[in-house]
């Protein structure tokens, strides 16, 4: 194959990863990414949910991603997560259903990839602390959506509900973003009001103190730990629901923080595992399909 320009490799890329089954899919650089709003924001309030992280200065660490030095581009996919499929979402001690799609679609991705155009890819895991990136980032300088003012990325034509996923390429492909897309512009953010625990109702962080005007939630009012908490309640309503003598109740207990390796169960009718966490989805499903524009 004759040698491909970035943006013709960014074009095949694209087209390959929807083939494959991705709703959208776009390109970033990793230098820009470097310097996106998150990337620069968690060196200095760090990962700990438990905590607000004033409280927790002297525990702040530096969380930094582990770039490997030869990756320059990278690759975005979303898969469309419809209120009509709440199954994707559910967690099941070893992920999610719609987090095992991603993953399918992105090893796919990557070994074609390599095998065609002799490029080397790296397929990230999830979370930063296992050697992943900010996927919100990631995808808005891709070119696939905004950041909403439920802190989501919203994409035009799916909004808030798609997951992603992303892979490093040691090769440059041209990036498709930012886009130029605000559908929150003049929106009273029935978003923030359906929260259940009002996870947005007070400024947790400053643009002052971090030294950055983008902030979580846009203006610094999402409330991470508040968040966490609700989070954390509805795995323990879902654990509690198993009969506390079970074999499984204990194993589902040591998978919890399990989230890509955890334990296989056994599913039953309705495509339910014996468990599964269906959490909250308010900030997402209350978001207006009116403002998403079109695909």
């Amino acid at each position: 194959m004759k040698s491909l320009s970035s943006s013709e490799l960014t074009e095949k890329i694209v087209e390959k990863a929807k083939s494959l089954g991705a709703a959208i899919a776009g390109v970033a650089s990793v230098e820009s990414l470097k310097t996106s709003p998150s990337h620069r924001i968690y060196p200095k309030i760090g990962m700990n949910l438990q905590v607000h992280w004033r409280e927790a200065k002297d525990d702040v660490k530096p969380h930094v991603v582990a770039w490997p030095a030869d990756a320059v581009s990278v690759v975005v996919i979303g898969v469309e997560h419809n209120a009509d499929k709440p199954e994707l979402d559910w967690w099941d001690g070893k992920g999610t259903p719609g987090n095992r799609i991603l993953i399918r679609i992105n090893n796919k991705l990557s070994g074609w990839i390599e095998n065609t155009f002799s490029v080397k890819t790296y397929k990230l895991p999830y979370f930063v602390s296992k050697g992943g990136i900010f996927l919100k980032d990631a995808t808005v300088m891709a070119g696939l959506g905004c950041i909403g003012k439920n802190n989501l990325v919203i994409t035009p034509g799916y909004g808030p509900r798609i997951r992603f996923r992303a892979l490093l390429l040691d090769r440059k492909a041209e990036a498709t973003g930012p886009l130029e897309f605000n559908p929150c512009e003049g929106c009273e953010h029935p978003c923030r009001k359906a929260c259940p625990i009002n996870a947005f109702q007070n400024t947790v962080y400053s643009a002052d103190e971090l030294g950055q005007s983008i902030l979580p939630g846009i203006n610094g009012t999402y409330d991470r730990v508040t968040c966490n908490v609700k989070m954390e309640k509805d795995i323990e309503e879902a654990v509690m629901a198993i009969p506390a003598g079970d074999e499984e109740h204990q194993e589902v207990l040591k998978a919890i923080d399990e989230f890509e390796k955890g334990v296989k169960l056994k599913p039953q009718g309705d495509k339910r595992p014996n468990f599964y966490v269906e959490y909250c989805r308010g900030c997402e499903l209350s978001c207006p399909p009116a403002r998403w524009g079109s695909r």
